[in-house]
């Protein structure tokens, strides 16, 4: 008797939502801008390296450029040419993805700030929970990779994080005058 091993994979369409979801969350439970450098150039290089797991930096500044390009034209609502046929029928393992999004937020964090801190393991995270289950919430993604640890907890370390730049600053600032003003009820 043989015994099969079912390997299943993940179309490139599917990976990219769990890249931007996961990276969307991290954003939002940080206080960070989305639009921060540490999340721009996070997904540029897991992009990146998701096609080619040798690519050197410099194939990571043109995916960011094309990126960045791209959301600076719909901000003008300008129209953004639509590049998915370009990755039609790709599939990946989950191993492919994992080490492709690993590799790129700790190259991102490594080349903009010299290590990676709680957001960035927060970004891994939170795309590879989504992966796997697309609905998942902040409270499932602690409760799946934070061992025992609380929302409370992890919430605590993203606070902790020094601001990346003067806008970052500003939006922790303004995250948590949100949070408090939403726990007193104004």
């Amino acid at each position: 008797m043989t015994t099969a091993v079912v390997t299943s994979t993940l179309a490139h369409p599917d990976v990219v939502a769990a890249i931007d979801a996961g990276t969307k969350m991290a954003a939002e439970e940080s206080g960070r801008s989305l639009s921060s450098e540490r999340f721009t150039w996070a997904t540029a290089a897991a992009l990146t390296y998701l096609d080619n797991t040798e690519a050197p930096w410099a194939d990571v500044c043109a995916r960011h450029l094309e990126i960045t390009a791209a959301q600076a034209a719909a901000c003008r609502g300008d129209e953004v040419e639509d590049t998915s046929d370009l990755y039609e029928g790709m599939r990946y393992s989950r191993e492919q993805v994992s080490a492709a999004v690993n590799a790129g937020v700790d190259a991102a964090a490594e080349t903009i700030r010299e290590c990676a801190d709680d957001i960035d393991n927060l970004t891994v995270n939170a795309i590879l929970t989504l992966l796997d289950h697309p609905d998942a919430s902040f409270a499932e993604v602690v409760a799946e990779c934070y061992d025992g640890e609380g929302v409370d907890d992890v919430s605590g370390w993203l606070a902790d994080v020094p601001a990346d730049s003067e806008a970052d600053f500003d939006a922790v600032r303004a995250a948590r005058i949100d949070a408090y003003l939403r726990s007193v009820d104004l």
